[in-house]
């Protein structure tokens, strides 16, 4: 079992993170955590355009090939934000856990969630952000979605390979 909050791990094998991506079913999103910050003076101005800060984090991870399950903890953070001041804020935490069809490497199922987990909580949490700024009476507009590359990563050989026969195919 492997557990990590911060790792700075190589690059991944395209054969072992394919392999992570072919074997891992989400089973299961939890809200593990949950903070709203409004300023007072964010109701006053709150019809003026703000800016907004996103982040998001994979915070932890476990990878348990003996029960067949990866866990990753995800943490997404709104600010809206006028010049240097935070008027809002909202933080959350989010367990999502994948259950693993077979062994998995350590090392690509760190990058699965880091490439692929993360995108699994993230429209829960643009549903409290949109839920919690209207409740407090403050309407914004939806945050953006987030995109990233591609699912798989191919390896050199088999774009190679793939150029050469499309190559060939034109002939």
């Amino acid at each position: 079992m492997t557990n990590t909050k911060n790792t700075s791990i190589a690059k991944v094998d395209p054969e072992k993170y394919n392999s992570v991506v072919s074997h891992a079913t989400l089973r299961d999103i939890r809200l593990v955590g949950t903070k709203f910050d409004l300023k007072p003076e964010a109701i006053e101005i709150a019809e003026r355009k703000w800016d907004f800060n996103i982040t998001e984090q994979l915070e932890d991870w476990t990878c348990d090939n003996e029960k067949g399950t990866l866990t990753g903890i995800f943490s997404y953070s709104a600010s809206c934000v006028e010049g240097r001041r935070k008027l809002l804020n909202v933080t959350t935490r989010y367990m999502c856990s994948y259950r693993l069809s077979d062994l998995c490497d350590d090392t690509a199922a760190y990058h699965f969630l880091k490439r692929v987990g993360r995108f699994a909580a993230y429209p829960y949490f643009r549903a409290i952000f949109a839920t919690l700024t209207q409740q407090s009476g403050i309407i914004l507009p939806p945050l953006p979605v987030i995109s990233d590359g591609p699912r798989w990563v191919n390896s050199p050989n088999d774009i190679k390979s793939r150029s050469l026969k499309d190559d060939s195919n034109e002939d």
